[in-house]
């Protein structure tokens, strides 16, 4: 796995927040998943250099 770019690093931390932020507000299971799918889709992204 390539290593993460400064601004994957970025974009992925700040998915993580809003989506532990959303999770918590707003107590559903499903903007706990599309955060997580988004973090897949970033990590995907990134491995074929699309975040550079």
């Amino acid at each position: 796995m390539k290593k993460l770019s400064k601004k994957a690093k970025l974009t992925i931390g700040w998915t993580i927040l809003m989506t532990v932020i959303g999770t918590a507000i707003l107590h559903q299971l499903a903007f706990f998943l599309l955060g997580c799918v988004s973090i897949a889709l970033l990590l995907i992204a990134n491995q074929m250099g699309k975040l550079d």
